[in-house]
């Protein structure tokens, strides 16, 4: 339960700012409503796939050193 409570607290932001620049932006240029949300998700799948590979990719003993 608290790794669900962690996504919502850190990510959930993150993805949902990632998520309106895109539509910001194509409503000020004035691209189509379907183009903006495509990019839109887009954005929030390289957001949140980026957290993810950094929080679980990331190796748990910090005293090793590689060489």
């Amino acid at each position: 339960m608290s790794l669900n409570l962690t996504f919502l607290k850190k990510w959930l932001p993150i993805a949902a700012i990632s998520a309106l620049i895109p539509i910001i932006i194509s409503l000020i240029l004035g691209t189509p409503i379907l183009q903006a949300l495509v990019a839109s998700g887009l954005t929030v799948l390289l957001v949140v796939s980026g957290l993810l590979f950094r929080s679980y990719g990331r190796e748990r003993n910090h005293g090793v050193s590689n060489p």
